[in-house]
């Protein structure tokens, strides 16, 4: 009965809202209707208003109109004068700039000698305009031919008094498109008409529709307070119009023009004539509305059903990120929150599992244990939101020092790394063997933590790792006390911590065969070595300078470490040659070479059984070709010779060169230098030769060498 009660309520709270919304019609209806007289009166003054603007823009426009013409004509005078009674003749892209304002320019000498710079006046008219008093007054002057069709012709001159000469006056007809931009190049505002009347109130300019007439036929009704604003009739329509009488004596003579700026008043009422087309459907568009907030309210109470319908199956998806809103300030609405702190609890679980798988596969991914370290500490602390996560790792030998590794800090990627001191009984509570610890750095015991910490308002977790069956080292996760950690979180970083300790073993597992293998390689190549006392250490100095070239070249490092390798066991072959050979002190014979230069061959068959090894077998094969195509055992030339055994070839020629021999003693490094520049292009290969030089000349604090290039030939080594 109580639930029919509100339910009931709810309706009838849903009725008086449509009921005032239907009520709220009739005065909007009425609101319109009288904003419609108000838009008339505002449409008309903000017309006159504009008319107003507009003339005085138009007058400003025209007065630099003028300036132009003024001070074009005052070059032409410099021109005349500068011709010194000769004629003027106006250069070319000038006449063509000047033909856009003028339509005829004459220098004019009274009494009757004048010169047309360019164009022609029908008569001499003009003439009789430029009165003496005209010529005297040093002002430039305007003068206008009469007209009754309000096409009067436009003259404009000035008198130039030069010293020593003469006066005489650039008289030039101006074109009355430019001067008062009607015409092709039509400078008036939208929908105005220009006229223009003399002193005499005869009209001698005008728009196409401009008003016509004598000036004095007008009837002015001022429009407004605005004494220059007014409205009149001329055939019928009526206009309103701007009137401007233009003062410029200060600079220019016989200046007593009238400007009328006008507008037809159907052009100015024309926006208001939208608004009556306009109207009816404003009216149409209130009753939608309401129609429509009618039917918004009746769906109000099922558009919430559809919004946690749509919420649930979002759920289904795994989606959690669009949060059902309900505004309904109902019982809807505390459903809605509820199922968004559920979606809310969903989606951090399901992160959680995703930031902890994405830490795992970070972790267990690589053997590097550098950089299991660094990726594993960041994830920690951006997981965990900590201020700094840290890894102890104590030592049997010294007891009372640890290994450190520390990420701190917001924009922190690799850890900083140190070693420390940590007294036996400070290491004992963390390296227990506790699934976790929980403590603050101002406990007794935890001091050095603090330190390292650099932080005494921290809280920390510890967690133990146990790498091959014993615990030597320690995860720290340090954050703000205020932020303690929880159940949840204490299990995901136990979680986190044991594939760490995971990953720890496998890398030391790797190290550990990867030190036994490197072992093995060093081992064969002490053996080939050993062979010969002559040889010995041959094979790990070309190595090493290999690697170095290698490295500067700018090979991948995979590729540095196989030229390391490659060179330990590149002479591998030369087990099979008889010591007898390869302690000859005399010059071999042809079979003795021939058997030397089976030695590449002989080490790859060696190689080549053991799958670890095959990387290698170019520079084995091949470190004995030369650049030319001119080595053994292949004949290959240039890049069909490995780029890693064309680095081996350099580096066992350079080191044979400076090693004593049973032949001969080995060379200052001066002259094997020279040597190695002189066989670049042949025997090495340019760019190798290159970068080989520039290390040795920052050894030997020498410049690079330049072109000392000369033929020559290098013997088997």
């Amino acid at each position: 009965m109580e639930k029919g009660t509100d339910f009931l309520k709810s309706r009838l709270a849903r009725r008086f809202c449509l009921l005032f919304l239907s009520c709220a019609f009739l005065p909007t209806v009425a609101l319109i209707v009288l904003s419609y007289y108000q838009v008339v009166g505002q449409l008309e003054s903000q017309s006159l208003l504009r008319l107003k603007r507009e003339l005085k823009t138009y007058g400003v426009s025209l007065f630099d109109r003028m300036i132009r013409i003024e001070n074009e004509m005052k070059n032409i005078g410099r021109l005349a004068i500068l011709a010194d009674g000769q004629p003027v003749i106006l250069p070319e892209e000038y006449s063509w700039d000047l033909q856009e304002i003028f339509s005829g320019i004459v220098i004019y000498r009274p009494p009757a000698n004048s010169q047309a710079l360019y164009g022609s006046f029908e008569d001499d008219s003009f003439r009789e305009l430029i009165s003496p008093e005209l010529m005297q007054n040093p002002k430039p002057f305007a003068v206008t031919s009469a007209s009754d069709n309000g096409m009067a012709r436009f003259y404009f001159g000035t008198t130039i008094s030069p010293s020593g000469s003469s006066p005489f006056v650039v008289v030039a007809e101006v074109r009355r498109q430019y001067l008062w931009g009607i015409g092709a190049n039509h400078l008036l505002p939208p929908m105005t008409e220009l006229s223009v009347f003399n002193g005499d109130g005869d009209g001698i300019v005008y728009s196409e529709n401009g008003p016509r007439g004598d000036y004095e036929d007008f009837e002015f009704i001022p429009a407004n307070g605005d004494l220059r604003i007014f409205r009149f009739e001329q055939d019928g329509r009526h206009y309103y119009a701007g009137l401007s009488n233009l003062f410029y004596e200060s600079r220019f003579q016989q200046i007593d023009w009238t400007i009328i700026l006008s507008k037809s008043r159907s052009d100015v009422m024309s926006a208001l004539k939208s608004f009556k087309r306009t109207y009816p459907l404003i009216i149409f568009l209130f009753l939608v509305l309401i129609a429509y907030f009618s039917m918004l309210f009746i769906r109000r109470s099922l558009d919430p059903l559809e919004r946690l319908k749509r919420g649930t199956k979002r759920i289904g998806k795994q989606d959690f990120s669009a949060l059902v809103k309900i505004n309904s300030g109902d019982e809807f609405e505390e459903l809605g929150n509820s199922f968004n702190d559920m979606a809310f609890k969903l989606d951090k679980q399901f992160s959680t599992l995703q930031v902890l798988a994405e830490i795992d596969r970070a972790i267990l991914s690589s053997l590097d244990r550098k950089k299991i370290i660094a990726d594993t500490l960041l994830r920690l602390k951006e997981f965990f939101q900590c201020d700094v996560s840290l890894l102890l790792r104590n030592s049997s030998v010294d007891r009372d020092h640890v290994s450190l590794h520390i990420m701190e800090g917001r924009r922190q990627s690799d850890p900083r790394q140190n070693v420390v001191h940590m007294d036996a009984e400070e290491q004992d509570p963390l390296f227990s063997n506790r699934a976790y610890c929980v403590f603050d750095t101002d406990e007794k015991g935890y001091e050095t933590v603090e330190v390292l910490a650099g932080r005494a308002d921290l809280s920390f977790l510890g967690l133990p790792l146990s790498v091959n069956g014993s615990i030597a080292r320690v995860l720290l996760l340090g954050r703000k006390r205020e932020y303690p950690f929880s159940d949840d979180e204490i299990s995901q970083a136990r979680q986190i911590s044991n594939q760490l300790a995971i990953a720890l073993a496998n890398s030391l597992s790797v190290e550990k065969l990867n030190n036994l293998a490197k072992g093995t390689v060093e081992a064969l190549a002490r053996t080939v070595d050993a062979k010969s006392k002559w040889t010995s250490g041959h094979s790990e100095r070309v190595s090493a300078l290999g690697g170095r070239i290698a490295r500067a070249m700018g090979l991948s490092e995979e590729k540095v470490e196989t030229v390391i390798r490659g060179g330990l066991l590149h002479d591998i072959g030369k087990i099979a040659i008889p010591l007898a050979i390869l302690d000859k002190p005399e010059k071999l014979t042809d079979a003795e070479y021939g058997d030397i230069k089976n030695h590449p061959a002989i080490g790859a068959q060696i190689l080549e059984p053991i799958k670890a090894y095959q990387d290698i077998l170019p520079l084995v094969l091949q470190h004995h070709e030369r650049y030319d195509g001119s080595g053994y055992p292949s004949g290959l030339k240039g890049e069909e010779i490995d780029i890693r055994a064309r680095i081996m070839a350099l580096a066992d020629v350079w080191d044979a060169l400076v090693s004593d021999r049973p032949y001969r003693h080995g060379w200052v490094a001066e002259r094997a230098r020279k040597l190695i520049i002189n066989e670049t292009g042949t025997h090495f290969d340019p760019q190798v030769a290159t970068t080989f030089l520039a290390l040795l000349s920052e050894e030997m604090g020498l410049e690079e060498p330049t072109s000392e290039r000369k033929t020559s030939s290098t013997g088997a080594i």
